[in-house]
C-alpha cells in the first residue's frame, strides 16, 4: 500500500426540478446519466453550485501491479518440476515430509529412523 496526496473536493448544489413532469423527468435524466457515465460536468453546468469544500487529503492506494501479472506469483521460468530441493530431496520427499538422514542441521530425534519402525 502506498500513500498519495491529493486535494478532496466537496461541492454542494441544487438542481431544480420544476413542477412539471417534464421538467422533473429532464433533471432526474441528467443525474442518471452523470451517474453512469461519470463525467458530472453537464450536471454541475444545469445545478447551481452553492458551495465548495476543499481540504488536502492523504489517501492509501494499493500498489501498481505490472499488467498481465498476478499478485504473489513467481516470476517465469521459476518452474522446477521434478527437481530435488535445495536439501537434496525430490518434490514428493519435501510434500510427504520426509526428512534427509544426512542433514546435521537436524536433530536425530526428528529424523525418520526406518531401522526401529520395521523392528516395532
Amino acid at each position: 500500500m502506498a500513500n498519495q496526496t491529493g486535494i478532496a473536493l466537496s461541492i454542494v448544489a441544487f438542481l431544480p426540478t420544476g413542477k412539471s413532469l417534464d421538467e422533473q423527468f429532464a433533471a432526474l435524466t441528467i443525474v442518471k446519466a452523470a451517474h453512469e457515465s461519470g463525467d458530472y460536468g453537464p450536471l454541475l453546468a444545469a445545478a447551481k453550485v452553492e458551495n465548495v469544500k476543499t481540504e488536502q487529503k492523504t489517501r492509501r492506494i494499493p500498489d501498481a501491479q505490472l499488467p498481465g501479472t498476478e499478485p504473489n506469483m513467481p516470476p517465469a521460468g521459476d518452474d522446477k518440476k521434478d527437481e530435488p530441493g535445495d536439501d537434496g530431496r525430490s518434490p514428493e520427499q519435501q510434500s510427504a515430509g520426509l526428512i534427509a538422514d544426512t542433514d546435521p542441521d537436524i536433530p536425530a530425534f526428528i529424523k525418520n529412523d526406518s531401522k526401529k519402525s520395521k523392528a516395532a
